[in-house]
């Protein structure tokens, strides 16, 4: 009875996927039996040792977990104009013990000895060897024995020695950690007939059609469709074409506060993700999946004949709350809206930012147009296949930093010499539209646009008068070129004037006194704006790090240990797994080639823009125990050069925690106090120290690149949300304190700017501030903390 109620019943319950825990379930059974006196043999016991017996056959899990996100296909568009270097693929063949006497090389590929993909093993035969060819250039392999191929993503990824987690926990690869020695495990990609990995989850075919009934067949015109056609200036039959509808979603709530609903309801603008078929069934294949379609019972698309159209997806964006939006289903496939109403014979297409855009093109040209998924910040690596057979891209994104920064990366991906990007420009004393749709009301040349288009020019290359307008634009509107903000500490912000893209910063700080709570509210400042963001936690491991984030996010203590809140830790929690984070799964010691491989791969799958590495001291360890301290430092130094470089080919910010040396407890830290050699300061284009000597703490800035301002920021910790603020709570029974965003307390009592306490000369970096300054500054900010 023991046995039944506290063992078999329990695991009855459970589904398990994986032999080898079932192997261990089965043999711990058995044991268990035989040491009954006398032997149980009971029904429930012989029914699940049954039931664990059986051969394993593939079930789908629960869709919440997105187990079956696992990606196992990296698509690189032919398009794409790589540089993979005969060098680079050595060594990543080296990384993985295939030696350079294991290879041979030729003007074009890289080919090697023995396949490690191979089912069977070559036995050392002449014709079974040297059938894997990598090529120089793009990357792509294939191998001619066992048919394995892919691009060098793949060939990476399959390699193994690293992972990279999206914020639901699902992998977005697979990660063997395995050597060559395992050359004989590692199963080639599924075939057409061998599918294990189950579909994505798709939406109702007919949901879509219900959503647009509701938006253009009702008698009494909604708001939605008055705002769609008054203020966005759409027809009805350019909604109807691209099928948008209106909806009611249900939302995390904001509010947290006893009592409150966890989720409320919105109307929305549904903008449906319609694909023919065939190209659903490209991208599961893609995935190791296979889509079953039936012809029947399907929206029929432009000339569809006999490959219908299907529903992959519905976005839908809460009419009068526009920050809140949603997929539906969740852990469902990727499309772009308005591809359904692309002619199959066109080999032009406009792709824009948003959604009205894309049929504000339409509507003023005529030409085929279709918006990204997620605006100017991703570009999802399963879209690309659908954009193979065009001739001419045109990229017109909006006329922002973040909308031509979007447009030149996602040209990388599509392959420049297609690509050609959008920049309308007016007379003088004319305002120019800030995107598609402003141009459409404005009642713009739509068409003079697209032909003035011109091509990304070569990014080693470049003149004046390719990058004139931008030079212009960025002097006459200095606001609109600062790096990615701080919201929560708006001091700090105007001292370093945000993160830019292709910089690199370094962190330091006594230990334990904040760092990973400091750039956690950093990355979740970031997300929360719409900025990929890659964690790289070597010290400490994810899930705590998650848990420290989550606390952070929803501003207020976690109702730990009570279950009657766990609605509204659920809400929090899909709040939270919208975010755009991802996390790379090393913990301790790993190798820094793996680490970039993880930060590679990101960049390019999910379009990361800023990079967290928190700490250069546990990453390396395993490189260098046992070392003097010199050859620690040169690992050091050639870690630090490998990231400044990536930073700057890949154009993303990298922030990097380094420990500082060792200091008298308490003593202040400046610039020479991080550890190692001056390389890390010197190639860094931040140094940022958190300085805390057990009664005040700060964040100073000792260097800054971008113009030279230097100076400090309080820090005040909020033990209920574990997130720092720059005035302190002295009243705890206020509940709420408005921060201004420049200014803060000098002195002698009266506002000054941030740069107040800092200093802009050509020789800041050596200028300290005083301790004196600093009391006096701290006990006149805690004398006015409540003007």
């Amino acid at each position: 009875r023991v046995f039944n109620r506290r063992i078999a019943a329990p695991i009855m319950q459970c589904s398990f996927h994986d032999a080898a825990t079932r192997a261990e379930i089965l043999s711990f059974c058995h044991r268990h039996q035989q040491q009954q006196q006398p032997p149980v043999q009971s029904r429930l016991y012989t029914t699940m040792t049954t039931a664990l017996s059986k051969p394993l056959k593939p079930s789908v899990p629960p869709h919440h977990y997105h187990a079956n996100q696992v990606r196992t296909k990296v698509f690189v568009s032919r398009h794409n104009t790589m540089t993979v270097t005969e060098k680079q693929i050595l060594e990543q063949c080296a990384n993985h013990g295939i030696t350079l006497g294991d290879v041979r090389q030729t003007r074009s590929h890289v080919i090697i000895k023995e396949c490690p993909f191979c089912d069977k093993p070559t036995n050392n035969k002449a014709d079974n060897q040297y059938k894997l060819y990598v090529g120089v250039g793009g990357g792509a392999y294939f191998c001619h024995r066992c048919g394995s191929k892919g691009s060098w993503y793949d060939f990476k990824m399959k390699l193994g020695g690293y992972e990279v987690v999206g914020m639901d926990g699902a992998s977005e690869m697979s990660n063997t950690r395995g050597r060559r020695k395992a050359t004989t495990e590692s199963p080639s990609y599924p075939s057409r007939t061998s599918f294990t990995t189950p579909c994505l989850p798709m939406p109702s075919q007919r949901l879509a059609a219900i959503y647009i009934s509701r938006l253009l067949d009702e008698k009494v015109e909604s708001p939605v469709l008055e705002y769609l056609t008054n203020v966005r200036g759409l027809l009805k039959t350019t909604l109807r074409k691209y099928g948008v509808g209106r909806a009611t979603y249900n939302f995390p709530s904001k509010e947290q506060q006893a009592g409150s609903q966890p989720y409320v309801p919105a109307e929305c603008v549904t903008f449906p993700w319609i694909m023919r078929a065939s190209q659903v069934a490209e991208q599961e294949e893609l995935r190791g999946a296979s889509y079953e379609y039936k012809s029947s019972n399907e929206k029929d698309c432009d000339d569809a004949n006999e490959d219908p159209c299907v529903t992959r997806r519905i976005k839908a964006r809460a009419f009068q709350e526009k920050s809140w939006q949603r997929l539906d289903p969740p852990g469902g496939g990727w499309g772009l809206f308005g591809f359904h109403t692309v002619p199959q014979d066109a080999t032009e297409i406009v792709i824009t930012e948003g959604e009205y855009d894309a049929m504000a093109v339409y509507q003023g040209t005529g030409r085929p147009a279709v918006s990204l998924p997620n605006g100017c910040r991703s570009l999802p690596v399963e879209v690309l296949p659908l954009l193979e057979k065009f001739e001419k891209i045109y990229l017109w994104m909006d006329n922002d930093a973040p909308g031509q920064e979007g447009a030149e990366k996602f040209c990388k991906k599509f392959g420049r010499n297609r690509c050609f990007i959008v920049k309308p420009e007016h007379p003088s004393g004319v305002r120019v539209p800030k995107d598609a749709n402003e141009a459409l009301l404005m009642g713009l040349d739509m068409n003079e646009f697209l032909d003035n288009a011109k091509q990304v020019p070569h990014d080693r290359i470049l003149t004046f008068e390719e990058l004139r307008a931008q030079v212009l634009h960025e002097i006459m509107h200095p606001e609109k070129y600062v790096g990615i903000p701080v919201p929560s500490l708006p001091v700090f912000t105007s001292l370093i004037k945000g993160f830019r893209r292709g910089e690199i910063t370094v962190m330091t700080g006594p230990t334990g006194s904040g760092k990973t709570t400091f750039l956690g509210q950093l990355s979740l400042d970031f997300a929360e704006q719409g900025v990929n963001t890659l964690w790289g936690s070597f010290e400490i491991k994810n899930t705590r790090l998650m848990h420290k984030l989550l606390q952070q996010f929803s501003r207020e203590p976690l109702p730990v240990g009570k279950p009657e809140s766990i609605d509204s830790l659920n809400a929090l929690a899909d709040r939270f797994q919208n975010l755009p984070m991802y996390f790379m799964k090393f913990h301790g010691g790993s190798d820094i080639d793996d680490v970039l491989d993880a930060m590679d791969f990101a960049v390019y799958v999910n379009d990361v823009e800023h990079i967290i590495l928190d700490n250069m001291q546990f990453m390396l360890s395993r490189n260098t125990a046992g070392g003097s301290s010199f050859d620690k430092f040169d690992i050091q130094d050639i870690a630090i050069e490998k990231f400044r470089k990536f930073a700057t080919e890949h154009d993303v910010h990298v922030t990097l925690v380094c420990h500082p040396k060792k200091e008298e407890e308490g003593a202040r830290l400046g610039i020479n106090s991080v550890y190692g050699s001056a390389k890390a300061t010197q190639e860094a284009d931040t140094v940022l120290i958190l300085q805390n000597d057990g009664r005040r703490k700060f964040i100073e800035v000792k260097k800054n690149r971008f113009d030279g301002t230097l100076g400090m920021s309080p820090l005040f910790f909020e033990r209920k949300s574990g997130r720092y603020t720059e005035l302190p709570d002295l009243d705890p029974n206020q509940q709420q304190r408005t921060v201004k965003p420049a200014p803060v307390l000098s002195p002698a009592g009266g506002k000054i700017q941030a740069r107040a306490l800092s200093s802009r000369s050509p020789r800041a970096s050596s200028t300290q501030v005083s301790d004196e300054e600093i009391d006096t500054h701290w006990d006149s900010m805690l004398e006015n903390s409540q003007d």
